[in-house]
């Protein structure tokens, strides 16, 4: 038979692991339910079209524009965020409704396409 000092230390010590297992666990679950989210964003541009955006990393933007999807990748910028692709730039400056964008031909002369308006999360619906 074991001294009532032992079986203590045995019980507490029971009580503790699965205590911290329990927390672990609930630890763990939490993390992998904590996904980023990527917001869309719309803008509606001078000429009554409507451009969506995401930012899911902080070096890519899809662009949706005339029913195309555009990956474009940063670069460098004197101000706001420049994002570029093969034959389009997209150039952001400022942050929620009323941040402007201009959507503009990298080829010839760089031409601006739309000239946009962040709207509210809202509008976008």
């Amino acid at each position: 038979m074991r001294p009532p000092a032992a079986t203590a230390a045995l019980l507490t010590f029971g009580l503790f692991v699965s205590g911290c297992a329990g927390d672990h666990a609930t630890r763990s679950a939490d993390m992998q339910t904590d996904e980023p989210t990527v917001t869309l964003l719309t803008y509606r541009c001078e000429s009554g079209a409507m451009i969506r955006a995401t930012y899911p990393t902080d070096a890519i933007a899809l662009v949706r524009y005339r029913g195309q999807t555009h990956q474009m990748r940063v670069a460098r910028a004197a101000s706001g965020v420049r994002y570029v692709d093969d034959g389009l730039q997209w150039w952001t400056k400022g942050t929620g409704a009323g941040a402007t964008a201009v959507l503009s031909e990298r080829a010839n002369d760089g031409t601006a396409l739309e000239r946009c308006e962040e709207i509210e999360a809202r509008d976008n619906a």
